[in-house]
């Protein structure tokens, strides 16, 4: 087996270049993913990169007769091992000084993962990337992941080529299967990135095609000589592939959003680019002058550092500072760049140069490497079993275990409660019973005036008309759905579930049961689902349905949101003081006057619709709060917690807000209204 042409060439600069386009656009996506929307694909570009080097060593040495399986896992572990542990041991050391046990807790669990090179695996099977989820970006070692994949790679590439050569041992029937196999690859990420978005995004069978485009371009017998093309005449042709190349990148970094389906095919475009540029690059095209700078090398000599401490310094400083603000950002890529410096000149040299000292044999190096992970893991099993030193913890801050258990309740979901009746997916038989409905009758019957419908912005709704419910003398029944706006006769799922089923079956039902309540209640994300061209078509058609059945409707208006609200940061302050977790809230909060404006419009439209917010509690003399009184009432930045609404319910009560009449009228509500449907009650 041959290596090509451009495998000869021994050391590119331009590849450091593209190191550090790649690691660049990485580090400006975490700090501030408008500056670069796409720059997560950075990670791509890295695999493919990683996929042509590799190949080409393996390659070459097989081709001298050179190749040993022991030498090339000695390389990578001197090449890899000793700054990952490096950058994962002080960020353990650094949880240990500035987390909360149930924090440090997962910390140690992803590194004791990542220690045996599976972190992707664990962020797949552990991960929580539900609606309700903490926040991703707070997590230290989540970046460890496409090493993971890398690792796992080089594991199994070696003897996958070698047999893979041996039986085709033609060169264009070797390209043809591994041409084969990356489409496949591909295939799977598309196939997964809807119903297994976590599969796809982290699991190497999804990621695999990246790392084999490179190893196909390294095998490629249509490689070029450094120095110039092999075709004279035609040297344009690496300029116009440079140029093509470099567009395919740039449509990832800035066509691609993190909402973009991704892996997948639109994992093509930087793969693709990135595979073009390395192929221009051994002519040399002048296209890619600039990627040999020695200013833009240098940044790419440091790449593998820079990617390693990048996020964990971001992650905590997102710990404890929920905004990276421009001038936090220049100071924390400045810390960056001398973290990377030092990893590089004192770690990754210095275990570079010991593949020539004898001592090192391969065997020995191996050897080294398994008895490191196994002291590493007895330490980091150590923090996992001690629910990370929370024993400890707690004995040297007396107010943790109080704070921590008032906190958890005030900030507890709706869905935690028994009595609301929200789910991912609809269970018919809860909607009958007691179960779901809240309030009681003024005349102590069992009649149940209104149905609560909608998405989680209805069900957090359940304790703000709950209080009012206790004190006007009504009940009302709430059965909600996770992302389903209540839309009657909608097709268009809005964009926020892959499997439309559930929400087609949830409204179709509520549809029927909205004729036996003279009053129901319409919540939702508004604010998402107005971005669709069909919003105001599909909510004015439910509106007219249940006015044309004499329904009467009351609108909720959407709670302003607080982007930079922590629920946590107030038992973070254990750790920091100085932080203020009511300012940073607040710095950044948003009423959500532009769809509210529309409900509200809406609403006089159609005669027998009210409308009805809580922006006037939450936002006192125009300043906006997810405070109450001093303490917490969100569960997270656009959901009310349970507790939170009950409270700004008996606020509303308490302040005589003008906007209860609605409520109000339900209590001399004999009937449902101008048809006289029938009237719900709570055994139904």
């Amino acid at each position: 087996m041959k290596p090509s042409r451009s495998q000869a060439s021994g050391y590119r600069a331009d590849i450091d270049g593209l190191r550090a386009l790649a690691v660049v656009s990485i580090v400006l996506f975490h700090l501030d993913e408008r500056w670069v929307p796409g720059g997560f694909v950075g990670v791509d570009i890295f695999f493919v990169i990683s996929g042509y080097l590799i190949t080409s060593i393996i390659s070459r040495e097989i081709t001298q007769g050179q190749f040993s399986f022991a030498k090339f896992y000695r390389r990578r572990i001197l090449r890899i091992a000793p700054a990952y542990f490096a950058a994962t041991l002080a960020t353990v050391i650094a949880g240990c000084l500035l987390m909360l046990p149930k924090d440090l807790a997962a910390l140690a669990r992803s590194a004791l993962w990542s220690a045996f090179s599976v972190p992707n695996v664990y962020f797949w099977r552990y991960l929580d990337i539900g609606y309700f989820a903490p926040a991703s970006d707070q997590i230290p070692l989540l970046h460890l992941w496409s090493l993971g994949i890398e690792e796992q790679f080089y594991l199994l590439w070696p003897a996958m080529l070698l047999l893979v050569s041996t039986v085709f041992k033609r060169r264009l029937s070797l390209l043809a299967v591994l041409v084969g196999v990356a489409i496949a690859s591909f295939a799977v990420g598309q196939a997964t990135i809807k119903n297994a978005p976590s599969f796809a995004y982290y699991m190497l069978p999804a990621r695999a095609g990246e790392l084999l485009m490179g190893a196909v371009l390294a095998l490629a017998p249509w490689g070029v000589k450094s120095g110039g093309s092999t075709l004279p005449k035609y040297r344009w042709i690496p300029e116009a592939l440079a140029l093509l190349g470099i567009g395919l990148i740039g449509y990832g970094l800035f066509g691609l959003r993190g909402e973009s389906m991704f892996p997948g095919w639109n994992a093509l475009y930087p793969c693709v680019g990135t595979a073009l540029l390395i192929h221009a690059g051994a002519a040399p095209a002048r296209v890619m002058a600039p990627f040999r700078w020695r200013p833009i090398v240098w940044i790419g000599l440091i790449s593998y550092s820079m990617y390693l401490w990048h996020w964990p310094l971001l992650a905590f400083v997102r710990y404890f500072v929920t905004e990276i603000s421009p001038a936090t950002a220049a100071v924390c890529f400045m810390a960056i760049l001398v973290l990377s410096v030092l990893s590089y000149r004192y770690v990754e040299l210095p275990f570079r140069r010991l593949q020539r000292a004898p001592a090192f044999r391969p065997m020995v190096t191996i050897s080294v490497y398994a008895c490191s992970i196994v002291l590493v893991a007895c330490g980091l099993a150590w923090l996992v079993r001690t629910d990370g030193r929370e024993q400890a913890f707690a004995a040297g801050n007396p107010r943790y275990v109080k704070d921590r258990k008032v906190l958890e309740e005030r900030t507890k979901p709706a869905f935690d409660y028994e009595y609301n009746c929200q789910r991912t997916k609809p269970d018919f038989t809860l909607f009958y019973g007691p179960r779901c409905v809240i309030g009681r009758s003024s005349d102590g019957s069992a009649r149940v005036s209104a149905l609560l419908i909608g998405d989680s912005n209805a069900a957090h709704y359940v304790g703000v008309i709950g209080a009012i419910a206790e004190n006007d003398g009504f009940a009302f029944r709430n059965f909600t759905l996770s992302r389903c706006p209540p839309f009657f006769g909608a097709k268009d799922e809005y964009g926020k579930s892959g499997d439309p089923g559930p929400c087609t079956a949830y409204r179709d039902f509520v549809r029927k049961q909205v004729r036996n309540y003279p009053y129901v209640i319409l919540g939702a994300q508004w604010s998402f689902y107005a971005k669709q061209k069909n919003f105001k078509r599909d909510l004015g058609r439910t509106l007219r349905e249940l006015a044309n059945r004499g329904v009467k409707v009351i609108l909720l208006g959407q709670v302003p949101r607080f982007p930079r609200y922590d629920q946590n940061c107030e038992l973070r302050r254990l750790r920091l003081d100085l932080i203020n977790c009511r300012t940073q809230a607040e710095r950044y909060g948003r009423v959500e006057k532009k769809v509210n404006k529309q409900l509200m419009d809406m609403a006089n439209r159609y005669d027998g619709v009210s409308y009805m917010d809580v922006t006037a509690e939450l936002c006192p003399r125009g300043q906006c709060s997810p405070y109450l009184n001093g303490l917490p009432v969100y569960h997270n930045e656009t959901h009310l917690s349970m507790t939170g609404s009950w409270e700004l319910g008996r606020q509303l009560v308490k302040d005589g807000i003008p906007l209860r009449r609605e409520f109000e009228q339900m209590v001399h509500t004999p009937g449902a209204g101008t048809n006289a449907a029938k009237t719900a009650t709570i055994s139904d």
